[in-house]
């Protein structure tokens, strides 16, 4: 049994894998905000995170030369591995947590399209990951929804306790194995890993997140990134100017 008292050993699974197909190009990951990659904002994020220990990357063959080339120009404070990923994204995360250390306590799961996550973010999903078994950082729904057929409106979704799921997701490291196994045989597509123990019956705890984390789906997305990260690390006085 995990000692909650020691210091948590994590592990971060970024998955980099996808081909983009909304976003216009493959390899969204090594788009640029900030001047820099997509994914250089994600690893800056979580091996500043004090639990944790390695991070393994999720690719495709479309990705794997141009995230070699990036960790090539850095110096990261943790370990970083590259894994080969799989044809749908369960198959990518289910390559990169099965590449884990034995020694990790949790294993946090982040999509390398989110380039706004913060160490903050790590750390307290792998922290409440670790108590209740699984975690997610998530935030409750404030838009007006709309169910829609043929671009006509059916009716409006009550948004009462719908929260919109973000990452990192974070498991103990036997739980989302287990889900991952189990979860094999079926014919599921799975969007997220939250999924995986829904479907079998198991609690997953939510972690209040932040409405920047957002995913880069679409090119202008991009935008949205850039200005955030101005405002993150610029100083006020300069953005005033």
């Amino acid at each position: 049994m995990t000692d909650s008292t020691s210091p948590a050993f994590a592990s971060v699974v970024i998955v980099a894998a996808g081909r983009g197909e909304r976003f216009g190009r493959p390899a969204k990951v090594m788009a640029e905000a900030g001047g820099r990659p997509l994914l250089f904002w994600s690893l800056s994020a979580a091996s500043n995170a004090r639990c944790v220990r390695e991070i393994l990357i999720v690719t495709g063959e479309h990705t794997e030369e141009a995230i070699r080339q990036l960790l090539a120009t850095l110096a990261l404070p943790v370990p970083v591995t590259l894994v080969t990923g799989g044809a749908r994204r369960q198959d990518s995360v289910a390559a990169g947590v099965a590449a884990v250390s034995p020694l990790s306590d949790v294993v946090l799961i982040h999509d390398g399209a989110r380039p706004l996550a913060t160490t903050g973010m790590f750390e307290s999903c792998a922290q409440e990951a670790r108590q209740s078994r699984a975690a997610i950082i998530a935030i409750p729904v404030s838009d007006t929804l709309k169910r829609v057929h043929k671009f006509m409106i059916d009716e409006t979704v009550s948004r009462e306790a719908l929260w919109s799921a973000q990452t990192p997701q974070g498991f103990r490291r036997n739980v989302i194995q287990d889900a991952i196994e189990r979860t094999r045989i079926m014919d599921n597509e799975f969007t997220d890993e939250a999924s995986l123990l829904e479907v079998l019956g198991e609690s997953v705890q939510v972690v209040p997140g932040d409405r920047t984390n957002i995913k880069v789906t679409h090119p202008e997305d991009l935008e949205l990134v850039e200005a955030l990260l101005r405002y993150r690390f610029v100083r006020p006085q300069e953005i005033r100017q």
